[in-house]
């Protein structure tokens, strides 16, 4: 017996017996050679066997995933041209979520990762941006954040039967008949500068990393973007509180420690909140390193927990994020929307860890 086909039939014995669940990502191709016991190409043909008899979906970039489910026939295979920044703190949240629930549907994906075009030459990679938007699909779906081509977008609007921008929407240019999948980050800066509050925090920093056009703006970026939205929710609450008080903070992995320590100094705050895990952690360190007790001299707040962060999350960090099962539901309701134009909000979630949670009943 041919190896390849020998290893076709072991997965579509798992596959057909539900035992490999449909929508469920299959093992990259060198783990599945392991665990088999044979070469890369031999699986490799063994999935492409599969793929023909509709049992699984390849994704390019991202893998295999089951199509097949007990009593289940196949719908309608909607093309769908997703695009994302791989760069993005937020994004690796979503994606995968993303890339299962289209699986699940039956549709064939193709990927576009903008950050792979960073390092081409802008005519190379205005001719590569034009190739994927050239492409017929029933659904662009793409990270609507500032750095996205609208404008190249529009010109192709022809192209997809619909668009959808998920993520957070920073353009001045309003496309026309879009539907949003919209964070609300107001409600976001909201929930942390109550939390701030129930543990007695009045003193706070607002901490976000620089960025290359950040500094053009005072603090750090025009009203309409997401450390905009999410600053202003935590402000509007501090505003009705007697003696509260805040201060922004943008800075950079080499000046990161000096400015807090000089804050430490003539501020004296008694919370942070840090845009991003990273630099969440990386304060967390510079306060532990200095004997600053986080939980008891002062609180630590991160964004987002996203699975990227939840590497280096630390159990006395607190953090806030957007739970992906809530953006799905909206996308089922855009895409059966027969107008196809709905904005819908993505509450925030916030983690309450444990330093946070001591504060209540423990003394600064």
């Amino acid at each position: 017996m041919v190896k390849s086909f020998r290893i076709r039939e072991l997965l579509k014995s798992e596959i057909l017996g539900d035992r490999l669940k449909h929508g469920e990502q299959l093992p990259p191709l060198r783990q599945l050679a392991t665990q088999y016991g044979v070469s890369y190409l031999t699986v490799s043909r063994a999935l492409e066997q599969l793929e023909q008899e509709r049992l699984i979906i390849r994704v390019q970039g991202r893998g295999c995933f089951v199509n097949h489910g007990p009593g289940q026939s196949p719908s309608v295979r909607r093309r769908v041209l997703l695009i994302y920044h791989g760069r993005d703190a937020i994004t690796p949240l979503f994606i995968d979520r993303l890339l299962q629930f289209f699986s699940s549907n039956h549709d064939d994906v193709t990927l576009l990762e903008m950050s792979v075009l960073d390092g081409l030459p802008s005519e190379a990679s205005s001719r590569r941006l034009k190739e994927y938007l050239n492409l017929q699909a029933d659904i662009l779906m793409a990270d609507g954040s500032y750095a996205l081509p609208f404008k190249e977008i529009d010109k192709h609007r022809h192209n997809f039967g619909k668009i959808i921008f998920f993520n957070r929407y920073e353009s001045d240019l309003e496309l026309l008949n879009v539907s949003r999948l919209q964070y609300d980050y107001l409600e976001a800066g909201s929930l942390v500068a109550r939390a701030f509050l129930e543990n007695g925090r009045r003193r706070i920093v607002y901490l976000a990393p620089d960025s290359s056009v950040r500094h053009l703006f005072p603090p750090y970026g025009p009203e309409v973007t997401y450390h905009c939205q999410m600053r202003n929710g935590m402000a509007k609450v501090f505003e009705t509180v007697p003696l509260a008080r805040m201060k922004n903070l943008v800075v950079t992995p080499v000046n990161l420690e000096r400015r807090v320590l000089h804050l430490l100094k003539e501020f004296r705050p008694d919370a942070f909140f840090a845009f991003h895990d990273f630099c969440a952690v990386k304060l967390m360190n510079i306060l532990s390193s200095h004997g600053v007790k986080v939980g008891r001299q002062v609180d630590v707040v991160g964004c987002f927990d996203t699975d990227v962060g939840k590497k280096w999350v630390t159990p006395d960090l607190s953090t806030i994020s957007f739970p992906p099962d809530i953006m799905l539901d909206g996308l089922t309701r855009i895409l059966a929307d027969k107008d196809g134009i709905l904005q819908t909000f993505i509450p925030p979630q916030f983690v309450r860890r444990a330093s946070m949670r001591k504060r209540k009943n423990s003394q600064t």
